[in-house]
C-alpha cells in the first residue's frame, strides 16, 4: 500500500516516469483482479450447477463404457465381451481435454453356459465433438482387490475404481494434479442403472 501511495504522490508532483509506472501497475492490478474474479465465478458455477437426472447420467456412463468395450473387442477378436453394468465414472479437465476413468462389468459373448462376470477399467478422453470418445485404454482386471494399492490422482478413493498401475495411466499421475480442473462427479454412489438407455414415452394430448 505504501508503494502505491508513494507512486501516486510522485505522479501528482509531475514525475512522468513515475506516472507511467503507476499507470502500468494499475493496469496489471486490474488484470489480476479480473482473472481472480473470473476464476471464482467459474468455481461457483461448478459447485452450484444442478446434477443431471439419473437417466441422463446413467445413459452418459453407459456410452462411455460401451465405447471402451468396443475398443477392447476390436483388439481381442474371438474373445469379445458384452456390457453387463457400468459401476462408477470420474472425470477431470486436464490440459484442455475432458478425461474419464470408468469401471464396469462385462461377460463373454455367445457362450452356452452362464459366463462369469469380469471387471473392466477404461481411460477415455473427449474427441473433437461431445459424442466422440477417444479410448486410451480398456483393461480387464481379474482381481480388483489386488489393485487397491494402485494410486490415481483424480479418482476419489470412495468411488472404489480399481486401476492398473500408475505408470499405465495417461492421466492421473501425481505430477498431473497441478493441471487438473476438477468437476462435480456425474454419477454419485450408489450407481444403479439399466444396461440399456431407458425408453421415453411421449403422450400427445387430444
Amino acid at each position: 500500500m505504501g508503494a502505491l501511495v508513494s507512486r501516486a504522490a510522485a505522479a501528482m508532483l509531475g514525475d512522468a516516469s513515475d506516472e507511467a509506472e503507476l499507470r502500468r501497475w494499475m493496469e496489471e492490478e486490474d488484470a489480476r483482479r479480473q482473472a481472480i474474479q473470473e476464476e471464482e465465478e467459474e468455481e461457483d458455477y461448478l459447485c452450484t450447477r444442478p446434477l443431471p437426472s439419473e437417466e441422463v447420467r446413467d445413459g452418459y456412463s453407459i456410452w462411455k463404457a460401451r465405447a471402451a468395450l468396443h475398443r477392447y473387442n476390436a483388439n481381442h477378436p474371438g474373445a469379445e465381451y458384452d456390457l453387463v453394468k457400468p459401476l462408477m465414472a470420474a472425470c477431470v479437465i486436464f490440459r484442455g481435454n475432458m478425461w474419464y476413468h470408468v469401471s464396469f462389468l462385462a461377460h463373454r459373448r455367445d457362450q452356452l453356459v452362464a459366463p462369469p462376470v469380469e471387471y473392466f477399467f477404461a481411460e477415455l478422453r473427449d474427441g473433437c465433438s461431445d459424442d466422440d470418445s477417444i479410448v486410451e485404454a480398456c483393461t480387464m482386471i481379474e482381481n480388483p482387490q489386488s489393485c487397491s494399492g494402485n494410486k490415481c490422482s483424480f479418482c476419489p478413493e470412495q468411488y472404489q475404481i480399481a486401476h492398473p498401475s500408475e505408470q499405465e495411466l495417461l492421466c492421473g499421475k501425481e505430477e498431473h494434479v497441478k493441471d487438473f480442473i476438477r468437476l462435480m462427479n456425474l454419477s454419485p454412489m450408489p450407481f444403479t442403472c439399466p444396461t440399456e438407455p431407458p425408453e421415453i414415452g411421449i403422450v400427445i394430448e387430444q
